[in-house]
């Protein structure tokens, strides 16, 4: 029984001591650009005085659910020292939305407070924002794309070009291209011209 209770006290004390022995002296944040120092400290909820040795990954669980946060990790280089590594997503689209613009990352997530970036994306029906982005790569000069149930119309460089679907888009893109200066439909059995 009395090594029961030693061991008990010797585990106590090791865990108050980890407490205090070891305070974290300095945290850095690293690879923010849209996100503020605090933000990621408040999420992060990571503070100097806090316990070095109880500064794990798990901490940056609210971190990482935040939209403008892709990947985050927690590094401690040293002794009382935490590195919090962040690496943030970034708009690539504009979504129009009933509530108002909003910044759209390559994964489809919205990015709130987003500056209006790259082709304008509006529609309606069923939410097709992933494949209106897909698209955006595949045309890099798309100005605008709109969608509905029937397809896609795109506003690309001086022309437009309507597509049912992506899959018909990625099979007759090269086609496509060959008919620069024309307004352009693509089917499920070919390429239209519009003039």
């Amino acid at each position: 029984m009395s090594r029961v209770l030693l061991l008990g006290l010797l585990v106590a004390t090791l865990y108050v001591a980890s407490l205090v022995v070891w305070p974290i002296e300095r945290v850095e944040v690293s690879g923010t650009a849209h996100l503020e120092r605090t933000q990621v400290l408040a999420l992060s909820d990571l503070y100097p005085g806090d316990p070095w040795l109880w500064a794990t990954s798990r901490r940056l669980a609210k971190l990482q659910r935040e939209p403008w946060v892709l990947e985050a990790r927690l590094e401690r280089p040293r002794v009382g020292v935490v590195r919090i590594v962040v690496r943030e997503r970034a708009p690539v689209a504009t979504l129009v939305t009933p509530e108002g613009s909003v910044g759209l990352a390559a994964d489809g997530t919205r990015l709130p407070g987003a500056e209006p970036t790259g082709p304008v994306i509006e529609g309606f029906g069923g939410d097709r924002t992933l494949e209106a982005l897909e698209i955006a790569r595949l045309l890099p000069e798309a100005r605008r794309i709109r969608y509905d149930p029937a397809g896609f119309t795109v506003d690309w460089g001086a022309r437009q070009l309507w597509v049912r679907s992506l899959e018909n888009l990625r099979v007759w893109l090269p086609r496509a291209n060959m008919l620069r200066g024309n307004d352009v439909a693509i089917y499920s059995w070919g390429v239209s011209i519009r003039r």
